[in-house]
């Protein structure tokens, strides 16, 4: 007789996982235990070598693959450290699960092989999904389905109704039109159909994939092949269906040829890869609240930054998301968001001391924030305000010493720059998207025959995402380490020190015009170069004050290329803090707001 523990090791919750442990209680077969810690699940059992074999190739079955597990691990124990109470009894609720079908029922509804392909309403022993589709979903039968990719094929676009209840789930054949899209999904999505032709159209690392095939099925960026014949968009969002109706249209459309569909109003959550690990970059909770163990108590009980309000309750955070209509406009407020990061990473530390955030985000002031060893919080950088037309770049750039290479780029490059003169950019202002927005035009971007039709067709606000894209997949197409250092010199603000970016965009337009043709590798030296100024500016910290870690957050950090390059300069002398627990930019910010040291208004 042995006794074994299957551990699952995660970075944040996984609903699924704990009913999981639930479910392998009642299996008579075994003697088993269950128990947690923090993130981490474990189920232990004991008996003979035959049936703990057995046993283990049902965990391996069963416990599907989620971006949130980081090691999983089989050991033996002397003894049972787990109880026989199912979590579910110690109010752990796994009513919302976040998926809607797990690999006992995938293969039978939606194989149409199967004989029970097409019943959306299959009862599931395992997942238990069929007891959390919405009645409008099980409403239809493969007939119906059928009837929906016709209809699809006639009008070349259709809804579907959503799982949660909100607008409907858009798809189409075609870039669906910018006024019915949320401003928050600025880069075309897609999801796949045919995930045996994901290499035909996208370029994807193994992680990747196994991310896409997670149970989160979330979202992630992804580049198109080299002269794809449709895709013309420098970077895509690309998911697997997450509903069980959408998986059968997939499946249904894949029969016919089709390997993808764009997509709108999906709930898929967008996960981006910091420093080896997934992390979610904005949480969308929808009515689901978000619960965070903190053993530290907050100085305030509650918080409220853009669209979550975070409460604590007896060593709980408590989070939940109002309606996108109800919260203060994106890009205002808060000014302190770098400093929440900061204090949310450490919440588990109990106290955030000799440490940092690199806070880079395109909704809230990007900057650099330390604590030293009396957690006294002291502004190090601020991203700078940029202007939001070409006009005053222009006029910004003859007035600097940049003048002479303005001028040369101006007869070396003339249609480049009548479109830098004519650029109108969406605020907010103060971020990498836009000064990458204002590079991608130095660049050529729009005298580039790849992205030009796709750009110009596109609105303003998108035009900043299509232009910011643009840059960053010509550096993850560059093939090398070696390239060109682009200045990004420090200058002396009003409250912090900032970005001289005449500096920075002189620097590139030396560079185009010394090293015509080699865009990618531009590119590629733009963020490497930023991540290396980044990581000498934290040794000058560390020298001041002596830091411990450092908290990478906010949004741009999912920009792949962005995030790798600064992890790799910083991730050899430095601990890196990612706070997987929550998210990049989002609630993250909520929760640090209940340790922020501030008066209320």
């Amino acid at each position: 007789m042995k006794k074994i523990r299957f551990e699952f090791n995660c970075t944040r919750d996984v609903p699924f996982y704990a009913h999981l442990c639930d479910q392998y209680l009642l299996k008579p077969d075994y003697n088993i235990a269950i128990g947690r810690e923090q993130n981490s699940y474990y189920l232990e059992a004991e008996g003979e070598q035959v049936i703990l074999e057995q046993l283990a190739d049902e965990v391996a079955n069963d416990f599907l693959l989620s971006v949130c597990l980081t090691k999983p691990n089989i050991k033996l124990v002397d003894d049972f450290s787990g109880s026989k109470t199912p979590f579910n009894n110690k109010g752990l609720t796994t009513s919302n699960l976040g998926l809607e079908y797990c690999q006992h029922c995938q293969p039978k509804f939606a194989d149409n092989q199967s004989a029970q392909f097409g019943e959306i309403d299959l009862a599931c022993p395992c997942c238990q999904s069929h007891l959390r589709i919405t009645k409008a979903e099980k409403s239809f039968s493969l007939d119906n389905v059928k009837a929906l990719a016709a209809q699809l094929n006639s009008q070349g676009y259709i809804e579907l109704p959503s799982p949660n209840d909100t607008l409907p789930i858009i798809v189409s054949f075609q870039p669906i039109d910018n006024k019915v899209v949320n401003s928050s999904q600025q880069r075309p999505h897609l999801v796949i159909c045919n995930p045996n032709n994901l290499n035909a159209h996208f370029s994807l690392s193994g992680s990747q994939i196994l991310g896409l095939s997670s149970i989160e099925k979330p979202f992630i960026s992804a580049k198109p092949i080299a002269k794809h014949p449709r895709l013309h968009h420098a970077l895509y969002e690309i998911c697997f269906a997450k509903s069980r109706l959408l998986l059968v249209l997939c499946e249904v459309l894949r029969q016919q040829g089709i390997d993808y569909l764009y997509i709108a109003h999906s709930d898929n959550p967008h996960f981006a890869i910091v420093n080896g690990h997934w992390s979610e970059v904005t949480s969308q909770l929808g009515t689901a609240p978000l619960f965070i163990p903190a053993n530290q108590a907050p100085l305030h009980d509650d918080a409220q930054i853009g669209p979550y309000i975070a409460k604590w309750q007896k060593h709980v955070i408590n989070v939940v998301q109002e309606p996108l209509f109800n919260h203060q406009p994106l890009g205002q407020t808060p000014d302190n968001a770098a400093s929440c990061a900061l204090l949310a990473a450490n919440i588990r530390n109990k106290h955030a001391k000799n440490t940092a955030v690199i806070y880079l985000s395109n909704q809230y002031k990007s900057q650099i924030v330390t604590a030293d060893k009396q957690q006294k919080m002291e502004l190090f950088f601020e991203f700078p305000e940029l202007p939001d037309n070409g006009y005053e770049i222009v006029h910004q750039l003859s007035d600097s010493p940049q003048k002479v290479l303005l001028e040369k780029f101006k007869n070396q490059y003339p249609e480049d720059y009548i479109r830098l003169l004519s650029l109108k950019l969406a605020e907010p202002c103060n971020n990498i998207q836009t000064l990458w927005a204002i590079v991608a035009i130095i660049l050529g971007a729009e005298t580039n025959k790849e992205t030009s039709s796709t750009i110009k067709e596109l609105t303003t606000l998108q035009t900043k995402t299509a232009l910011c894209d643009f840059v960053i997949a010509k550096a993850m197409a560059h093939k090398g380490s070696n390239a060109p250092r682009i200045d990004f010199p420090l200058t002396k603000g009003e409250a912090a020190r900032s970005l001289n970016w005449c500096k920075t965009l002189g620097s590139i337009i030396s560079f185009r015009l010394a090293e015509q043709g080699n865009i990618e590798k531009l590119a590629f030296g733009l963020h490497d170069s930023l991540a290396d100024y980044i990581a000498n500016w934290i040794e000058h910290l560390d020298q001041n004050i002596g830091l411990k870690s450092i908290v990478l957050a906010g949004n741009e950090f999912s920009n792949p290329m962005l995030a790798e390059r600064i992890a790799l300069r910083l991730v050899n002398n430095f601990t890196l803090n990612t706070n997987p627990a929550m998210d990049l930019d989002g609630v993250n910010l909520a929760v640090g707001g209940l340790f922020l040291k501030q008066r209320r208004r």
